[in-house]
């Protein structure tokens, strides 16, 4: 039985409705029990209460671990791996963040939480795969399009940006592989693209703003302090091209090319500008 944690997520609403259709014995782990969105059986289980993610795990031989961003994500990660100890979990494959990313000075507070959780995990003695995929495609539908503009403070650097639907595939193909390799794949699309290519691709130009005028953006749109200070610094970072590097993983892991963001726009509903 494979547990999943953040199957109500990005990625892992993807990997959940995975599992459903291969008939994958697997079951989510969610704050709400009768939560309807989420194609998989449900139990209920708190990121914050250990206890009731040790219930919740009772049973499970793997855990897929995804964490929301926020300032109490750090505690979510360990309540998840002291859970997981406990209930005698065998193998947990994380979602991280992009390689470039990681450290004890990494490119945000998120990276930073994301590296120590790495790091624990390996020291825990249980089996581990770490999932680290650079920009997700799916962020670049919250972009708002002023006018046939797309304005983002993320520079022109190259961006190896991911489908979340690879990640997912990803992920499925650790969790069904029983003599998958403890490791870390960088998960990225086929080539590097700039938000100048994105733009193009959407048919819209794309204009470079400056971080403050970001940040007074996402403040009138009601983000909180944590969530703008976390953008900003990514932006930055990815806006650096350091995270602007291709790899081979997807493919070696689910056996096709990953999804450029050709592909991605193609299978999405067209979006005008306002």
């Amino acid at each position: 039985m494979i547990a999943v944690l953040g199957a109500t997520g990005t990625i892992g609403s993807h990997l959940a409705q995975l599992f459903a259709e291969r008939g994958i014995p697997a079951r989510a782990i969610v704050r709400s029990p009768g939560e309807r969105n989420v194609p998989l059986q449900t139990t209920g289980g708190d990121l914050l209460d250990r206890t009731s993610l040790e219930q919740a795990l009772d049973g499970a031989s793997q855990l897929f671990l995804l964490t929301p961003h926020g300032p109490q994500q750090d505690a979510m990660e360990r309540n998840a791996l002291a859970a997981a100890q406990a209930a005698g979990i065998e193998r947990i494959v994380k979602v991280s963040g992009g390689a470039p990313s990681l450290g004890p000075n990494g490119a945000s507070p998120t990276s930073i939480t994301h590296w120590y959780s790495e790091q624990r995990i390996e020291a825990s003695g249980i089996k581990f795969q770490f999932l680290r995929p650079s920009f997700l495609m799916q962020n670049l539908l919250g972009m708002q399009l002023i006018g046939g503009v797309m304005p983002a403070p993320m520079g022109n650097g190259p961006i190896a940006m991911v489908d979340a639907r690879d990640v997912a595939e990803c992920a499925a193909a650790l969790l069904a592989n029983g003599d998958a390799p403890d490791g870390a794949w960088q998960l990225t699309g086929p080539a590097s693209v700039t938000f100048s290519d994105v733009a193009r691709v959407r048919g819209v130009r794309y204009v470079s703003i400056p971080p403050r005028i970001a940040r007074m953006a996402l403040k009138r749109r009601g983000a909180s302090p944590f969530e703008i200070d976390h953008s900003i610094r990514m932006a930055r970072y990815f806006a650096s091209g350091a995270d602007g590097s291709a790899t081979g993983d997807v493919e070696e892991l689910t056996g096709h090319l990953p999804r450029s963001v050709e592909n991605f726009f193609n299978d999405q509903t067209p979006v005008k500008g306002s």
